[in-house]
């Protein structure tokens, strides 16, 4: 869930929705140095151009603090800006989206709201599909590597609470409770079947369990190391982890 600077938030949104930096500088009615400038992280719109850049990337600009906080401009990701913009184009709701794409309202509003960030690919086909509208190569690139974590693989997020996009294999899988902070730790040599194995569990439902996120490791005894890792790493924010409660 890394939060990406807002020069280059705005660079691969530019670049996503296939627009030259002197299309964009048109729309916003600067010169075409004032959008390098700002992809570059030199200098930053003011007010103003910042609302007109959200309307014209059909950013949510919601009042935040700062650009880094989940749901601001600054921490939505490609992925989300693109379904955000692309929905709204297509005048349809988030519910209308998951009719007509089979992919659940809350896996729709967690991608558009930032929180989740690299979908698996099935999912990222299933709402292309159903926009009839589907991401340029770069763009999918730019989602696949930011999400990747050298030496291991991708790190790639789901909803636990949709049987569909559990993933299958081997891995180390993590949970994240409604504000994004994680609260449990797993591994397994098939996540589908561990992760079904906690739908009973008192804890395993939102707000305590809202987004899931998983990297796929065969290898069961780097999957260990990896797992105690991350516990000692969180300390006492694996809230499920450290009080031992039934898992």
């Amino acid at each position: 869930m890394a939060n990406i600077p807002y020069n280059e938030r705005l660079r691969r949104a530019r670049s996503s929705n296939g627009l030259t930096q002197e299309n964009l500088a048109k729309k916003v009615k600067v010169p075409q140095p004032t959008i390098s400038s700002w992809e570059n992280g030199k200098t930053r719109p003011n007010k103003k151009e910042k609302d007109l850049l959200a309307e014209i990337f059909g950013w949510k600009t919601a009042n935040k603090k700062n650009d880094n906080e989940a749901g601001s401009d600054g921490s939505i990701g490609v992925l989300g800006t693109w379904l955000s913009k692309t929905r709204t184009e297509k005048n349809l709701s988030v519910h209308e989206l998951a009719e007509r794409s089979k992919v659940s309202a809350p896996t729709i509003y967690n991608i558009e709201s930032g929180r989740i960030n690299n979908p698996r690919q099935r999912t990222i086909k299933k709402i292309e599909k159903a926009l009839d509208n589907a991401l340029s190569a770069d763009t999918k690139n730019n989602i696949r590597v930011e999400s990747t974590i050298e030496g291991l693989g991708e790190f790639v997020d789901f909803n636990p609470h949709n049987v569909d996009e559990l993933p299958s294999g081997g891995g180390i899988y993590m949970f994240y409770d409604v504000s994004q902070r994680p609260v449990y730790v797993g591994q397994s040599s098939n996540i589908r079947n561990r992760i079904k194995n906690h739908e009973p569990m008192f804890w395993f439902k939102s707000p305590i369990v809202e987004t899931g996120a998983y990297v796929q490791i065969e290898d069961n005894t780097l999957r260990k190391q990896v797992e105690k890792l991350l516990i000692k790493f969180l300390k006492s924010n694996a809230v499920i982890n450290k009080q031992n409660v039934e898992r």
